[in-house]
C-alpha cells in the first residue's frame, strides 16, 4: 500500500486527513488486516473486536487509492447494512477524518471527492438482492456477518462477486464472528478451504474496549464459572467455533451411537430424497427379529443425477438388500410417477407431516442408543453434526431447519426410520449370536439357545 499515493490523492481532492492518518489510526490487528494485499482474506473476531470499523477503514482506503472506483460492502439485509457500516462506521469515518464524503442514505452510497464510491448491499433476505452484483466492477468487496449469511456463500463468493473484481484486480473479505451453522466462512476459517489469508483478533485487542471487555469477562466468570464451556461463550467472547447442542436438530453422539460391525439383519427399508441441484440422497435401515435397534448401514448423495440414473441407483441397492419398502418423497411427483411406471419401481410416498414432532421421536431413539451407524455412512453422520436450527424461528419457538446445512441424507433416513417397525420388537426372546464362535464355545451356546 502507497501511502505517500494516498496522501498525495487526498490533498489533491480536498481531504483534510492524509490517508497514512487514516491507516495509522487503527490498532495492530485491524493494521494487519489493512495492509494484507492478499486478493482473499478473511477476520475471525470476537464481538466488539472492531472488525466493522476496520471494515470501514478498508473501504475508505481502496476508495483513496483508486480515483473513480466502486466498493462493495455486502451484509445480511439493507438494514443491517445501514445500521452497522453507513451510520456508525462509515459516517464515523468521514466525520472523524474530515474526508468531505457525499452520504445518500435512499441509495445507501458514499461518494468520495475522488469520484470514488462506496456501496452498501443486502443479499441475504431476497436472493435477487445478489443479482443486482452482477455485470458490475468492483475495487473491493467485504461479506460482513459471513457466519451468519444464510444465502449460499461460497456461490455469493465465487459466481457473484469474485467476477467483479477482474477488471481492477480487486481484492474480497470475509468478515464474521463464529456461530452455530458450519458455512463457507467455517470451511475457510478453519483451513478446509485453502487461499484465504487469516486474520483473527478479540475486543481485548482492542484499545477502545479492552478494560471493559475484560471486567465483562470476569464478572461473567463469578457468576458462573463454567460459563467458559458454553460454546455462546466460545463463539462471541473467544472467536471459537463451537456449535451449541440445543440448536442441533439430530442427538447423534458418535460414542453412542457409531458401531464398528452391525448384526446381521433380516429386514432392510430404502429412504430416498430427491434432488438434482441438491443431492439425491439414498440411506439404507436394516434391523431383526427381537431387537428393536435400527443400523444405517449405507448413506450416499450425488448431485446432478436424471430420472433413470436415480432408477438404476435404487435398482442396484435393491440387488443387493431384500428391501420390505422403498420410501421416497414425493414433493416431485412427476419423477416419482415416472420411477414408478417408467421403471416399474415399487416406491411408496414418505410420510411428512409432523416432521419436527417426528425428528423428536427419532432423536429419542438417537439418546438411547436404539440407531446405529457404521463408517459406510460417514456423510449422514457429518449431517446429524452440522445440521442446526434457524435461530431466527428458535427463538420465538418454531423449529425450522436451517437453510444454510444440508440435509437431504437426514431426510432420506427420517423417511426410512418412520416407515420401519422395529419399535414392535419383542425384546424379551434374545436374539441368537451372529459373531463367529470358536469350536470350543459352539456346544455350549448351542445347548443355551435350544433350552
Amino acid at each position: 500500500m502507497n501511502l505517500a499515493y494516498l496522501e498525495e490523492l487526498c490533498r489533491e481532492f480536498g481531504t483534510s486527513t492524509d490517508a497514512g492518518t487514516l491507516i495509522q489510526s487503527a490498532f495492530p490487528q485491524q493494521r494487519a488486516f489493512l495492509e494484507d494485499t492478499t486478493r482473499f482474506k478473511t477476520a475471525l473476531c470476537t464481538r466488539r473486536a472492531g472488525k466493522s470499523y476496520g471494515e470501514g477503514l478498508a473501504l475508505f482506503t481502496e476508495a483513496l487509492k483508486r480515483p473513480g472506483v466502486s466498493c462493495l460492502y455486502v451484509s445480511l439485509t439493507r438494514l443491517s447494512a445501514k445500521r452497522i457500516m453507513y451510520k456508525d462506521v462509515l459516517k464515523a469515518i468521514d466525520r472523524e477524518f474530515q474526508l468531505g464524503s457525499r452520504f445518500k442514505e435512499t441509495e445507501l452510497e458514499v461518494t468520495l471527492p475522488n469520484g470514488s464510491v462506496i456501496y452498501l448491499l443486502g443479499v441475504d433476505a431476497k436472493p435477487e438482492e445478489a443479482e443486482k452484483i452482477l455485470g458490475q466492477k468492483f475495487a473491493c468487496a467485504v461479506v460482513d456477518e459471513s457466519a451468519s449469511m444464510r444465502f449460499d456463500l461460497s456461490h455469493l463468493v465465487h459466481a457473484i462477486l469474485r467476477p467483479t473484481l477482474v477488471d481492477y484486480g480487486g481484492w474480497l473479505a470475509m468478515v464474521g464472528t463464529p456461530g452455530n451453522v458450519k458455512n463457507y466462512f467455517h470451511d475457510v476459517t478453519t483451513g478446509a478451504v485453502q487461499g484465504w489469508s487469516l486474520h483473527r483478533w478479540s475486543a481485548a485487542d482492542n484499545p477502545h474496549v479492552a478494560a471493559q471487555w475484560e471486567r465483562e469477562i470476569s464478572e461473567l466468570v463469578i457468576e458462573n464459572p463454567l460459563i467458559k464451556e458454553t460454546p455462546l461463550f466460545k463463539q462471541h467472547y473467544l472467536g471459537e467455533w463451537a456449535i451449541d447442542p440445543s440448536m442441533r436438530v439430530y442427538r447423534y453422539e458418535p460414542e453412542r451411537n457409531d458401531v464398528v460391525e452391525p448384526p446381521v439383519c433380516t429386514r432392510f427399508i430404502l429412504g430416498v430424497d430427491l434432488g438434482y441441484t441438491d443431492a439425491t440422497a439414498l440411506v439404507v435401515l436394516g434391523f431383526r427379529e427381537r431387537d428393536k435397534t435400527i443400523y444405517v448401514l449405507e448413506a450416499e448423495k450425488r448431485s446432478g443425477l436424471i430420472v433413470s440414473q436415480v432408477a438404476e441407483w435404487v435398482r442396484h441397492v435393491q440387488g443387493r438388500y431384500a428391501l420390505e419398502r422403498i420410501v421416497v418423497d414425493n414433493a416431485s411427483k412427476q419423477a416419482v410417477e415416472e420411477l414408478v411406471q417408467r421403471h416399474a419401481l415399487p416406491l411408496e410416498a414418505a410420510e411428512k407431516r409432523d416432521k419436527a414432532d417426528a425428528i423428536a421421536n427419532m432423536n429419542s431413539d438417537l439418546i438411547t442408543g436404539r440407531i446405529k451407524t457404521v463408517a459406510a455412512t460417514a456423510p449422514l453422520r457429518k449431517e446429524w453434526e452440522d445440521l442446526v436450527w434457524d435461530d431466527r424461528h428458535f427463538h420465538k419457538g418454531k423449529l425450522v431447519e436451517s437453510s444454510q446445512c444440508e440435509n437431504h441424507l437426514s431426510d432420506a433416513c427420517l423417511y426410512a426410520w418412520r416407515a420401519a417397525t422395529a419399535f414392535a420388537a419383542d425384546e424379551t426372546v434374545p436374539v441368537a449370536p451372529t459373531e463367529p464362535e470358536d469350536d470350543e464355545e459352539k456346544p455350549r451356546r448351542k445347548a443355551f439357545w435350544e433350552g
